[in-house]
């Protein structure tokens, strides 16, 4: 009898365990699918703001109730990976790989992160206004000395200041074209802060990110820990 309950008593803390463990795994999905992002830095588009490799968390909430601000960094729903030729591409009204044909569905999600630089409304333009040394870049790197044809972005004329820039920005309508354009409402236009090596907006067949697809406000960097802090 008394190895019974011996036996019974193991049984229920064994379920209990279990049935707290199951709780803790619903608890993390829940909190992960819907409070916040855990989000990983593959490629240098962000960088020196979010170097590669860099993980932080998004909170997906903060949108919930109140409309992105400029400046923000956001996470958001950029398209697809193609199952069949590997390639990534926007979403768009086809549903299908705009390379291959490969349906959209059969594809993995790719998500971007970016910065928020145009609000719907603004009038944006990214222009050449002045030339830089070759040698004042940081990240890109130049095999000769030469002037180097570079801009600034403008929000309904006036100049943006962009602190968080490593390098002049090119603009020299070869890989790097200037913008004109009006960002639609519900809409926004985000740029990577490398940016010349960003695939940003500059570069999309359709160029305005909807607010529909933007899934968390990047804030917090857990790792390297030399970033470790708050988004900025």
């Amino acid at each position: 009898m008394i190895n019974l309950n011996i036996k019974n008593k193991i049984a229920k803390e064994v379920i209990e365990w279990v049935i707290l463990v199951i709780i803790a795994i619903v608890f993390a999905q829940i909190i992960n699918n819907v409070v916040i992002t855990n989000s990983y830095i593959p490629t240098p588009s962000m960088e020196t703001t979010l170097p590669v490799g860099s993980r932080l968390f998004g909170f997906r909430l903060n949108y919930l109730f109140s409309k992105p601000n400029r400046g923000d960094i956001v996470i958001f729903d950029y398209g697809f990976e193609c199952k069949n030729c590997k390639r990534m591409y926007q979403k768009n009204e086809e549903e299908k790989c705009p390379y291959c044909g490969e349906p959209s569905k059969t594809g993995k999600k790719v998500h971007y992160i970016k910065r928020v630089i145009g609000l719907p409304g603004d009038h944006i333009e990214v222009k050449a206004d002045y030339t830089a040394k070759s040698s004042s870049f940081k990240i890109l790197q130049f095999k000769n000395e030469m002037d180097v044809s570079c801009g600034h972005v403008y929000i309904n004329g006036d100049q943006l200041m962009e602190d968080y820039l490593a390098e002049p920005m090119i603009v020299d309508e070869n890989r790097y074209k200037s913008v004109d354009l009006v960002v639609p409402n519900d809409c926004y236009f985000v740029m990577g802060d490398n940016r010349n090596n960003s695939e940003d907006a500059r570069f999309w067949p359709n160029q305005f990110l909807s607010k529909k697809d933007i899934e968390a406000k990047a804030y917090f960097v857990y790792w390297p820990f030399n970033k470790f802090g708050i988004v900025k």
